[in-house]
């Protein structure tokens, strides 16, 4: 690792790390491998940290390597050539209560961190040491920060249908700042909601926001007045302030100038628009609309970055998680049924008459208290493959009062064994309580066909019986149609010679579908004028191409210069793992990355990469992630972890360089 880069884990040191106590028989630093880290939640450092050098490495070396991020092991090092350096894991909160991560902002050498906490808003604020002032700053249920160049922190929250707005310079919290209403009498605030707060090139407060269907802007002119106006319709705006560093040559306006510009990117309508502001002119434009696609939900707000390189390039990124529910209903948890004979005393003597249609036998399934999905198939001969087949059979569906249970009987022309296959044509579902004939009808397709008889009960914790007696086909002929035959085992189910069980058994195996969850990216390369895609850079697919777990709705690129070639990079939490229906099983989320080469799909595998292994951050729901507006291939990144009461969360934040 080079110099510049130990100054910089130097700096995030001393700019992350809270405040701990010392405690006698210190663990030795742990190695690499992260197996000797053990993060509780609620609990500081075991050390204070030396704040006038870089901490020790592991295994004592000479000060010229850190750790890494972990690499999974099933990842080719040669595969992955980017990775990201961090300072340690921080708690924030150290607070049983649960915390709600909302925003989070970084400065010149300032960090602040906002979350929500039984309808409170809490403000972690770090003026470039190792200790985070957290004080509450009022009530509320969204918040938005912001820094200036003057290193002012701007705050805009929601309070009850009013947006407020506070302003804290450099040696304050905006704790101890009076609020101001952000209101402007043409367009009063009686339902606002989701205010983002940006700071213009003169560090004037412009605070965007919601309010029925409708997305307006507010401009801070002096003391409580504000000029507000329509933006655009549209909900949960994200937003992007960038400015004219590089003389950037954009839509006329002259080189050498002041002036900011702001990228907004909201959703309407089913697609997501992105609209561009320059305050040169004091207008916005739509300059991009992304459709979702059909049978897709956007599942979050949109993740923004933007970085000037020259007067004539200047990347944007917009990214977020749709969600694609599992098409088809989730089945009942079916189970194999009881088959047995109707008369288990034939053919001596007679039980269960009402359970005979004529003879002395029939055949039938049950249940005591489990759904099933069940019958049984037979393969005939075809008599003239150029003429109709008929099945004909008797049957009738003992069951309680309200249950949902049904007969069917069906035909597959082309002798395929599958009940499920689109081949198959079955009568219609009914649950008749005496005996009543079912009759299905089809052309022959072949010299043979398979009959089904079909019992299904949808209902939990009730008995259920399926019964069939004189089976008859025109057209064809089969074994045992009357069920006066022997009934043989078949593994460990007893059936009629001649016929073989089907049922389904997803009440013992996992569904067969997921839902799927996918990051979408477009890009500009020139300030937002023009734009491609959507591109999906990855989805909770594992390296098979299966789809597993989850994505959480947060997504937040990042693009940085420093790697060859340029890149953007995705965070976003990943939950791995499936729990088995009707548990209480959680899935492990954790703060993931996905790497792509600019302005290109060319990206690191799905799901990506883990940041952090399992036994440094508990499960996690929310990650934010923030540039630094004076150094943009760094970033903060904060997210939220269970605690071990597996419901109430902690904040956690860490400092991180891509190199």
């Amino acid at each position: 690792m080079g110099k510049s880069l130990q100054r910089f884990v130097f700096a995030c040191l001393f700019l992350s790390l809270s405040v701990a106590c010392n405690s006698p028989g210190e663990p030795e630093p742990p190695d690499c491998t992260g197996n000797s880290i053990a993060i509780v939640p609620t609990a500081t450092r075991q050390t204070d940290p030396d704040l006038f050098s870089p901490p020790a490495p592991p295994d004592g070396g000479d000060g010229a390597d850190y750790c890494p991020t972990p690499i999974p092991a099933e990842t080719p090092a040669g595969e992955f050539p980017e990775q990201f350096v961090t300072t340690e894991v921080v708690n924030l909160s150290l607070d049983v209560a649960n915390q709600d991560l909302a925003a989070t902002a970084v400065g010149d050498d300032m960090l602040a961190v906002a979350w929500l906490s039984d309808g409170d808003i809490y403000v972690a604020l770090s003026r470039g040491g190792n200790h985070f002032q957290v004080r509450r700053v009022d009530s509320g249920n969204s918040v938005s920060l912001a820094f200036s160049r003057a290193n002012r922190l701007h705050v805009a929250y929601e309070q009850d249908g009013r947006i407020l707005y506070r302003a804290a310079d450099q040696g304050m919290h905006p704790a101890d700042v009076d609020p101001l209403i952000v209101e402007d009498a043409l367009y009063p605030v009686t339902n606002g909601r989701t205010p983002q707060v940006v700071v213009d090139e003169l560090n004037w407060a412009h605070v965007l926001y919601e309010q029925d269907g409708s997305i307006f802007k507010a401009k801070h002119l002096s003391n409580e007045t504000w000029l507000t106006q329509f933006v655009a319709y549209g909900a949960n705006p994200a937003v992007m302030p960038f400015y004219n560093e590089k003389e950037l040559v954009l839509w006329g306006i002259p080189t050498g100038t002041y002036w900011f510009g702001i990228i907004m990117a909201a959703p309407y309508n089913g697609e997501i628009r992105v609209f561009r502001y320059l305050s040169w002119f004091n207008v916005w434009e739509q300059v991009a609309a992304f459709p979702i696609p059909p049978g897709e939900e956007l599942t979050g707000p949109v993740g923004l970055d933007f970085l000037a390189v020259s007067a004539e390039e200047a990347w944007v990124y917009a990214s977020w998680v749709s969600k694609r529910p599992f098409p088809e209903p989730p089945l009942p948890l079916y189970a194999q049924p009881i088959y047995e004979a109707a008369n288990p005393l034939f053919p001596d003597q007679i039980a269960n008459p009402d359970h005979i249609y004529e003879g002395l036998n029939a055949v039938r399934w049950r249940s005591q208290d489990t759904p099933f999905d069940a019958g049984l198939r037979q393969t005939v001969s075809i008599s003239d493959p150029g003429g109709a087949i008929t099945f004909e059979a008797w049957g009738l569906a003992e069951m309680a009062v309200d249950t949902s249970m049904t007969l069917q009987i069906g035909i597959d022309p082309t002798g395929g064994d599958n009940p499920d296959s689109p081949d198959v044509v079955w009568s219609a579902a009914t649950a008749p309580t005496g005996f009543t004939q079912f009759s299905v009808s089809v052309p022959a397709q072949g010299s043979t066909a398979t009959v089904f008889l079909r019992g299904t009960l949808n209902t939990a914790d009730v008995p259920g019986t399926a019964v069939w007696d004189s089976v008859g086909i025109q057209n064809g002929s089969g074994a045992n149609l009357d069920f006066e035959g022997p009934f043989v085992l078949q593994d460990s189910i007893t059936v009629p010679e001649g016929w073989t069980a089907w049922y389904q058994d997803s009440g013992n195996t996992l569904p067969g579908g997921r839902d799927v969850y996918t990051v979408y990216a477009a890009w500009s390369d020139n300030g937002g004028s023009g734009w491609t895609g959507p591109e999906a850079v990855t989805a909770n697919r594992d390296l098979s191409g299966g789809t597993t777990g989850a994505i959480r709705p947060d997504v937040t690129p990042v693009i940085s210069m420093a790697t060859e070639p340029p890149s953007a990079s995705f965070f976003y939490i990943y939950e791995a793992g499936d729990p088995p229906p009707d548990t209480t099983f959680l899935r492990f989320g954790r703060p993931y990355l996905t790497i792509c080469d600019l302005g290109t799909a060319d990206c690191t595998d799905t799901p990506g990469a883990p940041l952090l292994p399992r036994n440094v951050v508990r499960p996690s729901y929310r990650l934010l992630a923030a540039s630094d507006p004076f150094n943009p291939d760094r970033a903060i990144l904060t997210w939220d972890s269970l605690q071990t009461d597996v419901t109430n969360k902690d904040v956690y934040t860490t400092y991180v360089v891509l190199r």
